[in-house]
């Protein structure tokens, strides 16, 4: 794995802690303890599922990516990770079996448990293993609709559909920072040309509009009807 630094102590877990398990200011602080500091390169891996001894990462800073190769050498974009969100849950109880790495986009810092730790923490409290559950329901949730968009949709319908969920995200319907198309591309399995000729396509119409800081949805109904 690339890590910059590694810290036996918890840092400033605690409030992220608080949030990401819902409990109180003691049980985060003890919870963080059992962690340890790491930070991650650009590009560095966190996770690597042909390791032995995989650690459960707290996602505190960054941007982090879980990504396989296809049959035909191509990367595959499985899902992201934000702020605040558990890495390496699928490997709690052994590998899954799925040869992938988790690593960072942009440099990370993550909170790290020894799995066996981890597991003993949601053993002893409720609201770990509430908060595990609900981060696996929702991710399985997402994985489910991936797996029907690229059924049913064409590329340019995942592309729409795609610019629907992150603004929606946010309160006025403006993508920050602007999306990056190569990663968009990597995420929907389409190429990197098809979302830069879509969304320059829907800026023409007048549909999503650039700004200083990122891309603004302006008319969401028009490009719900665009996405079947």
């Amino acid at each position: 794995m690339t890590q910059l630094a590694t810290s036996p102590q918890s840092g400033d877990l605690g409030p992220l802690i608080g949030s990401c398990f819902g409990c109180d200011e003691s049980l985060a602080g003890a919870i963080g303890r059992s962690a340890r500091i790491r930070r991650h390169a650009p590009h560095g891996v966190i996770i690597d599922s042909g390791e032995a001894d995989q650690d459960i990462h707290l996602l505190a800073e960054g941007h982090a990516r879980l990504i396989a190769d296809s049959i035909e050498g191509r990367l595959v974009v499985i899902e992201d990770y934000s702020v605040g969100e558990l890495m390496g849950l699928t490997g709690l109880f052994g590998w899954d079996g799925v040869p992938a790495q988790v690593t960072a986009v942009t440099g990370a810092r993550t909170g790290a448990f020894a799995n066996h730790v981890f597991v003993g923490l949601m053993s002893s409290h409720g609201a770990v293993a509430l908060a595990v559950s609900r981060m696996l329901v929702a991710r399985l949730s997402a994985a489910n609709r991936r797996v029907a968009e690229n059924a049913t949709l064409s590329a340019p319908g995942r592309i729409h559909a795609e610019l629907l969920r992150r603004a929606g995200a946010t309160p006025d319907s403006t993508i920050r920072p602007m999306p990056v198309f190569a990663e968009m591309a990597l995420a929907l399995q389409t190429t990197r040309e098809t979302v830069s000729r879509t969304i320059n396509g829907l800026e023409k119409r007048g549909i999503v509009r650039r700004t200083g800081d990122g891309l603004a949805i302006v008319a969401p109904h028009r490009l719900e009807e665009m996405v079947y």
